[in-house]
């Protein structure tokens, strides 16, 4: 069955078997079965894969041919062969049976688009009046999921009581539809559940696979792993080991997965619908009306088949073919929640806001249970809250409490990145480009996939939506919204000049690459981590990147090094060597070619080549970052902020001077003797070391920076200027660094450093903008030097954030339009401050410069 959670589950790659299969069935002491269980033994034979043994039992049976018939009409429809089973369950519901023969008739009429006979089949089944024991509960919760009632479904399944040979198909059965549901945690207790009753039982293993997919991949693998080693030939291991491997781009994998399907179970609608998203992948329009032609002769309403080719199309970010097929879902099936809710989703990632409400309306009228749908929706009307400001291409929508104070700053910004971007790869977007903004992380994340969390995340980027978190959304000097709205700018270059066909490894690499173009310090954040993976060769090379991306723990280094092969790639033929890579993709082509074409070499030729670059750009670095033998030291990690760093190492002083001794290249020994003689008071010595360590690592971060101690030894030793040179070199490469800013703004205004106490408020106002007191001293300095345009900026966003002395700041307002010549404007602002103050002098002779400029 296909879910939403194909959109929202996170790229899984080869599994790997990390936890003990489970026992299968064969090794399950059971007892044989008799007439009367002869129905049950086959279901938990199918549900464990064993196929074989439920022929066998069903050849071997004493039962009365209506059970046998039931049994084998189960074993039919498993093995894919409807049209047996029809005729045999249409014989029993003829003949009276209105309990499992209805069910699976019922069953059987949704899977093959006869709609309104399988409604009239379950609802059948769900109006008669029996005794409510464990089975009638279970056919009850199961006709009523088919049928959509949750309520009803979710009631009868908590009825279900005792089921000896059927509590793994009701927990699993339970557990599918709360995953559809997105209850992901509690589908996972129901498929556990499932596994506790019978370790062999298949679809828990899936349905555990899928439900752990979007937060524990090594799990979600191992569960899918379980499930192949117990049942190697079953149809649905095959069905998810094809999605899955598609994700993972592995087309010839996909295609195999989809021939074993096919080996197991023929002709299904879902294995055609996979076939068709694999020729979207491969570019085969032709191929992809063929498969869903397949798929709908074997059920005209299998909205799914549109659904899944637009899941593709969407993986693919082609949002507009995604939000086309979505729309070829609703008008197959109008009652088709899911497919609105897609269309839905798909239409906000195109910026379709408007549009987007409607469908997906029409979906949580459909299915009021969908909580991605309901949170969607929650969030548009927060979204309609938004101030809206557009500026050229661009769209922007901010919090109210934050257009004031981010607008003025993101939109030079934006049309700074688009002018840039322009000019490099020759090319003009389509748009407009929407950029929303949020104060809230877990809004991002909704806006972005549908459901909270997305930890790690700052923005995304769908080609011609941006959605970032604001400075709001996490703790000031985390990170930098400047540096993430210009990512994210570069992202709907790299993705539209390359038709959306650009790799993970370039559009991400390119974007990196972009913000240290811009700012040297943004995009090298991790300087010092990739160097210390190189220096123990634990890089990934052109060839490893695209793996190392869908690896969650190598993905920060991946970025990283994906930015320095952008660079390399940009040094060997310049911008028209990046934009023929691009149209290399645009027009179909993979790495091989798409090099050749640019570049004219190899892959073999580009990473030799980018190797080189590598050594002579960070191989000194590498060899600093190496652990100078016997310390176990680490360095180059961010690590926290302050100057106490992590304390003194175990080795005594006199063991560390003798490293340092040995290993005067070591970035880790010399900063390890460093800290140690700080905190022995030893300042001449820790000087020394600091100096050296800081020599060898200048864009070393947070605690693993050498310079906020050599500010800490320069105060001590009464040298501010030297504190205020290290504070400030500190932060050209720990740019977000706000605490050190601070500390640099206070130095410098004690000592009248103007120059330097211009660097650090800026450096606060960029990362922090709701300080109130660094835009004070921004405009009061642009002000001074009447640079009033500057000015302007920094005193209205003052006067937004609320000042604490408001009649003065209206009056910095009135002196700036005074300057710009706008005597109005310098008339209003000086009879507001006047409002607050009503003696207040200044403002009075403002007020009178203005009227006497009047005509």
């Amino acid at each position: 069955m296909i879910t939403r959670a194909i959109l929202l589950t996170a790229l899984v790659g080869v599994c790997v078997v990390l936890v003990p299969p489970a026992t299968p069935w064969a090794q399950v002491a059971e007892a044989p079965p008799t007439p009367d269980t002869l129905v049950r033994h086959v279901r938990q034979a199918l549900g464990r894969g064993a196929v074989d043994r439920a022929r066998t039992i069903t050849a071997q049976t004493t039962a009365p041919p209506e059970v046998t018939s039931m049994a084998l009409a189960l074993v039919e429809i498993f093995e894919g062969r409807p049209t047996g089973a029809r005729a045999r369950l249409t014989a029993l519901v003829d003949a009276g049976d209105t309990s499992d023969a209805l069910l699976e008739l019922g069953l059987l009429d949704l899977r093959e688009g006869k709609r309104e006979d399988g409604r009239r089949r379950l609802d059948q089944l769900l109006q008669q009046t029996y005794d409510m024991t464990p089975e009638n509960s279970f056919r009850m919760a199961r006709a009523a999921y088919a049928l959509g009632d949750v309520r009803l479904a979710n009631t009868a399944f908590q009825r279900t009581g005792p089921l000896p040979l059927q509590k793994a198909d009701m927990e699993t059965t339970w557990g599918d539809m709360l995953f559809e549901k997105h209850q992901y945690g509690e589908a996972v207790r129901s498929y556990r559940a499932a596994l506790d009753a019978d370790p062999g039982w298949i679809r828990a293993h899936l349905g555990l696979s899928r439900a752990l997919a979007g937060e524990d991949l090594v799990t979600s693998g191992a569960a899918l792993e379980t499930a192949g080693s117990l049942a190697p030939s079953h149809p649905d291991v095959w069905l998810l080991t094809a999605e899955r491997r598609l994700v993972a781009d592995d087309k010839p994998g996909t295609r195999a997965a989809l021939d074993t399907v096919a080996a197991a179970r023929p002709n299904t609608p879902d294995e055609w619908a996979w076939r068709a998203a694999l020729a979207h992948a491969e570019g085969d329009e032709a191929a992809v009306e063929a498969g869903l032609r397949r798929a709908f002769d074997l059920n005209p309403l299998f909205a799914d088949g549109y659904r899944v080719v637009g899941a593709q199309a969407a993986r693919a970010y082609r949002f507009d073919e995604a939000a086309a097929y979505a729309r070829r879902a609703v008008d197959l099936n109008d009652e088709d929640a899911g497919a609105h809710a897609d269309l839905g989703l798909y239409l906000m990632r195109t910026g379709d806001e408007a549009t987007a409400r409607v469908a997906l309306e029409r979906a949580f009228r459909l299915d009021p249970f969908d909580t991605v749908t309901f949170n969607l929706l929650k969030l548009l009307d927060t979204i309609a809250t938004f101030d809206t400001v557009e500026s050229g291409p661009f769209v922007f929508k901010f919090p109210k409490d934050e257009a004031a104070v981010l607008a003025p700053y993101a939109l030079p910004l934006a049309h700074l990145a688009y002018k840039t971007f322009s000019a490099r790869y020759g090319f003009t977007p389509d748009g407009p480009i929407l950029v929303e903004v949020f104060s809230v992380h877990d809004d991002f994340a909704v806006r972005t996939l549908g459901l909270p969390g997305l930890v790690g995340a700052l923005g995304a980027c769908f080609g011609r939506v941006i959605t970032m978190d604001s400075p709001k959304a996490r703790p000031p000097g985390t990170f930098s919204w400047q540096a993430t709205l210009w990512h994210e700018i570069a992202h709907v270059f790299s993705l539209q000049v390359s038709d959306y066909r650009v790799p993970r490894w370039l559009t991400e690499g390119i974007s990196v690459f972009e913000e240290h173009q811009y700012n040297k310090a943004w995009g090298r954040e991790l300087a010092l981590e990739f160097a210390r993976a190189l220096s123990m060769n634990r890089t990934f090379g052109v060839m490893g990147l695209p793996d190392a991306f869908q690896r969650p723990r190598d993905l920060s280094l991946a970025y990283f090094e994906a930015s320095l092969l952008t660079e390399h790639l940009v040094s060997i033929n310049g911008d028209a060597g990046l934009r023929a890579l691009l149209s290399a993709y645009a027009g179909g082509a993979k790495d091989a070619d798409a090099f050749a074409k640019a570049f004219g070499r190899s892959v073999d030729e580009v990473e030799a080549s980018f190797k080189a670059f590598v050594d002579r750009e960070y191989g000194a670095l590498a060899r600093a970052m190496a652990d100078p033998a016997g310390t176990g030291e680490r360095g180059g990690g961010r690590g926290g902020r302050g100057t106490g760093g992590r304390g003194a190492t175990p080795q005594t002083l006199d063991a560390l001077k003798a490293l340092a001794a040995t290993a005067p290249g070591s970035f880790v020994a010399q900063w390890s003797l460093g800290q140690a003689h700080y905190q022995n008071g030893e300042l001449a010595e820790a000087r020394t070391a600091l100096e050296r360590a800081a020599a060898l690592a200048p864009m070393a971060h947070g605690d693993t920076s050498p310079r906020p101690l050599l500010a800490d030894i320069a105060l001590k030793e009464s040298d501010p200027a030297r504190a205020r040179r290290e504070l400030r070199e500190f932060l050209t490469w720990d740019h977000d660094n706000v605490e050190a800013a601070r500390r640099l703004v206070a130095l410098a205004r004690e000592a009248a450093d103007e120059d330097a106490e211009a660097f650090g408020l800026r450096v606060v106002a960029d990362i922090d903008p709701y300080d109130v007191n660094a835009h004070v001293g921004l405009g009061r300095r642009a002000l001074a030097r009447k640079d009033y345009e500057t000015a302007l900026v920094e005193l209205s966003v003052v006067l937004a954030l609320g000042p604490p002395n408001l009649a003065e700041a209206h009056a910095d307002l009135a002196e700036v339009f005074l300057g710009l010549g706008r005597k109005d404007d310098a008339r209003k602002a000086a009879l507001k401050a006047l409002e607050q103050a009503p003696t207040y002098a200044r403002a009075q002779d403002l007020l009178l410069a203005a009227i006497g400029g009047r005509s």
